[in-house]
């Protein structure tokens, strides 16, 4: 029930905004405080949740402009995952867990006794044929976040700006059981004995409750809960610009913000609390009046840290105890991404976008002082993911300049889903956009 996400901001544009900045150029007396304000969108990403379909940006705010935006989305999907084949499975299948006799006494001494109890009736192995079922956690998660940004342009070629994320998560969790045998044995062995009746009589989701609470984890409750997330800065410059193509380096740091790991807690989201750094470069190519591709690539660097774990003894321990927490040294896999994105300008008004990436992580590594399997904590947590995006923006720039329109803004709607991917949450979310430029 945990996730891994990428860089919450970015900064981009339209290509709309191009056309809109040299319109600006014809108006000499406000040249100063609004050439160039179309240019420029400042776009937040929540947690590794979202890609922008202005990621792909080759335009920097003017210097002094300053331009404040709000971002109100919402993500879903998060309660699928793509596994290691690339299948596309629900989080609840994959967390599944076969309550046979041969592993009942990992999770439920209890149980145990009653296989050994059965095996003494005749030569049939009774118990050894006992199966409790399949028990399965069914999550519903579900994340709202809104997000203040504001960005300033330093020069006529850099740009900075801060995002604060406020994250609101949901989740209805319930423990379900599956494909169990008991009626049969209870229908057979019923009555023999009191002990035998209690053990028969099982409650295999509320003694699951019960073992998480014996070995230290919170309970598996319901969740709503709203919280300050990772803060971002983030810095855009542009190096190169020749004709129609730009060329611009943006970097961004994630700052430890937002709630730390919990590892006694099964349903936290545990994506934040992190500290990243994230280097960028995209190059833009306008071809013609309407049309704009810009590919780009980036690296997001997990800064070492110190987390408390819970550190498995084998491969089965799913569950590991209290006792086994330790403060370890954590070492979050890179992400590389390569992408690009195509922007269609329909009118000095409306904007569409498109977009495609493609995101390698690498695993995990955790270290610790003792002979343990800290090895475990890495596994199956090096990633891929395809991303495709789209999106569409209203400008009221143009009929600011002409006086038409109150205040300069862009209004935009973006859309992103995880099409396909290994070891990665299927992620898709939806987000309107405000922004205003002075």
């Amino acid at each position: 029930m945990r996730r891994q996400y990428g860089p919450i901001f970015a900064l981009g544009r339209s290509r709309t905004h191009t056309k809109i900045g040299n319109m600006a150029k014809t108006h000499a007396c406000k040249r100063n405080q609004l050439a160039g304000l179309g240019f420029w969108g400042v776009f937040l990403l929540v947690s590794i949740l979202i890609q922008s379909a202005y990621a792909g940006s080759t335009d920097t705010l003017p210097e002094g402009i300053h331009s404040p935006s709000l971002r109100r989305g919402r993500v879903e999907g998060i309660g699928q995952r793509y596994v290691g084949d690339g299948a596309l499975w629900s989080l609840g299948d994959t967390k599944a867990v076969a309550f046979t006799a041969s592993n009942l006494s990992k999770f439920n001494e209890r149980a145990q006794e009653l296989v050994e109890a059965l095996n003494r009736f005749g030569t049939a192995e009774l118990g050894s044929k006992l199966n409790f079922g399949v028990l399965t956690p069914k999550t519903k998660p579900e994340i709202d976040y809104w997000a203040p940004v504001f960005a300033r342009g330093i020069t006529s070629a850099w740009t900075v700006g801060v995002g604060i994320p406020v994250v609101h998560y949901k989740n209805s969790i319930a423990l379900t059981v599956e494909g169990s045998n008991l009626q049969y044995y209870r229908d057979q062995f019923q009555g023999l004995a009191p002990e035998l009746d209690t053990a028969l009589a099982t409650d295999l989701a509320h003694e699951t409750r019960e073992t998480l609470k014996q070995r230290g984890y919170k309970s598996l409750d319901d969740r709503d809960e709203t919280f300050i997330g990772d803060i971002q800065l983030a810095s855009l410059y542009r190096f190169w610009e020749k004709k129609q193509l730009a060329a611009v380096y943006g970097i961004t740091l994630n700052l430890p913000t937002g709630p730390t790991y919990d590892p006694d807690d099964l349903a936290a989201l545990n994506i934040f609390g992190r500290t990243s750094v994230e280097n960028k470069v995209t190059m833009g190519y306008q071809m013609g009046s309407q049309w704009e591709v810009a590919p780009f690539a980036s690296y997001l660097l997990h800064v070492p840290d110190r987390v408390e774990m819970r550190v498995p003894t084998d491969e089965d321990d799913v569950l590991p105890q209290e006792s086994t927490k330790e403060k370890l040294e954590r070492r979050l896999g890179g992400i590389a991404t390569l992408g690009a994105d195509l922007f269609y300008s329909l009118s000095e008004q409306w904007t569409f976008g498109t977009g495609y990436a493609v995101s390698e992580k690498s695993r995990d590594v955790y270290t610790g002082n003792e002979a343990k399997r800290y090895d475990l904590l890495g596994k199956n947590t090096d990633s891929q993911a395809h991303k495709v995006s789209a999106s569409v923006s209203y400008s009221t720039v143009k009929s600011y300049l002409n006086k038409k329109s109150l205040l300069p803004g862009i209004v935009a709607l973006n859309f992103s889903d995880t099409v396909a991917g290994r070891n990665t949450e299927r992620k898709t979310f939806q987000e309107m956009v405000f922004m205003m430029f002075f």
